[in-house]
C-alpha cells in the first residue's frame, strides 16, 4: 500500500535531486544571493505540497476526494504565490536575485511529482477497500 509518509519521501527527494540546479543557476547569475533565493522558493514550495499531500490523504475516499484536491490545490498554489508576491514587494535582492521565478520552477516541479502521488495515494486507498472487502 502507498502511504503518506513514502509520498512525503518521495516528494522530499523530487526536491533534492532538483534543487543543485536552481542553486546553481541562482549562484551564477546573483551569488550567494541566488542560492538563498533557491533556498527559500524550495522550502516555500516543499512545505505547500507537503500540506498539499495531507489534504489528498485526509480526503482520499471517493466520494471526498474532489474536497481533497480542490484544498490540495488551493493551498499547493495559494502559499508560493503569496509567498513569491509578498517578497517580490519588499523589492531586495532576492527578488533581484529572481525569487519569483525560482519559485514558479519548484512549483512547477512540485506539481509533477504531487499529482503523481496524490494519484497512487487515492489508488491506494482503493486497493486497501478492494483487500478488505474481499
Amino acid at each position: 500500500m502507498f502511504s503518506l509518509p513514502r509520498a512525503v519521501a518521495l516528494l522530499v527527494c523530487a526536491f533534492a535531486i532538483a534543487f543543485p540546479a536552481f542553486a546553481y543557476f541562482g549562484h551564477e547569475s546573483h551569488g550567494q544571493a541566488g542560492v538563498l533565493a533557491a533556498a527559500i522558493a524550495a522550502a516555500v514550495c516543499l512545505g505547500a505540497g507537503l500540506v498539499a499531500l495531507v489534504f489528498i490523504n485526509l480526503f482520499r475516499k471517493p466520494q471526498q476526494a474532489f474536497n481533497g484536491v480542490g484544498m490540495a490545490m488551493l493551498f499547493r498554489m495559494a502559499i508560493p504565490m503569496g509567498v513569491g508576491v509578498v517578497l517580490t514587494k519588499v523589492n531586495g535582492p532576492l527578488a533581484e536575485a529572481g525569487l519569483f521565478g525560482m519559485i514558479v520552477g519548484f512549483y512547477l516541479v512540485g506539481l509533477l511529482v504531487e499529482t503523481l502521488l496524490a494519484v497512487r495515494l487515492v489508488n491506494g486507498f482503493k486497493e486497501e477497500q478492494v483487500s478488505k472487502a474481499a
